[in-house]
C-alpha cells in the first residue's frame, strides 16, 4: 500500500473503533456521522480482509451489565432472606429490601393466613 492509502486506512480504522464504541446500529452511526453507509461497508470489508480490523463491522455490539453488588452495594455479603410458606411458595427478601416493603409484605400475609 503507498502512503495516501495507508493513511486513509488508519482513518477508517479509528472510525470504525468510534462505531464499534458507540453501541449504535451501522445506519444510524452513519447518519449521525455524515458517512454514506455503502462507503463504511466497503472499509469495513477492506480492513477485515487486510487483517487490520476484525469482528468490528458485524453490527455485533457487547455490553458489559451491571453485577448484583454494583446495583446493591449495600447488600455485598449479605444473603436473601427465604420465607418458605408452603412447598410451592417460597418468599425472598434481599438485604437491600426497603422496611417499609417488608412490613407490609407481612401485614397482608397475616390478613390472608
Amino acid at each position: 500500500m503507498n502512503d495516501k492509502t495507508v493513511a486513509k486506512a488508519a482513518i477508517w480504522a479509528e472510525r470504525i473503533r468510534s462505531f464499534q464504541d458507540s453501541g449504535l446500529r451501522r445506519k444510524d452511526w452513519c447518519q449521525q456521522n455524515g458517512i454514506p453507509l455503502s462507503t463504511f461497508s466497503y472499509w469495513c470489508r477492506k480492513l477485515e480482509t487486510a487483517g487490520n480490523v476484525t469482528g468490528l463491522c458485524d453490527g455485533t455490539v457487547f455490553a458489559r451489565l451491571p453485577s448484583e453488588q454494583e446495583l446493591c452495594p449495600g447488600s455485598l455479603g449479605q444473603a436473601p432472606v427465604t420465607v418458605c410458606l408452603s412447598r410451592d411458595i417460597r418468599i425472598e427478601i434481599s438485604a437491600g429490601c426497603p422496611a417499609g416493603l417488608v412490613s407490609a409484605l407481612l401485614c397482608a400475609l397475616k390478613s390472608h393466613a
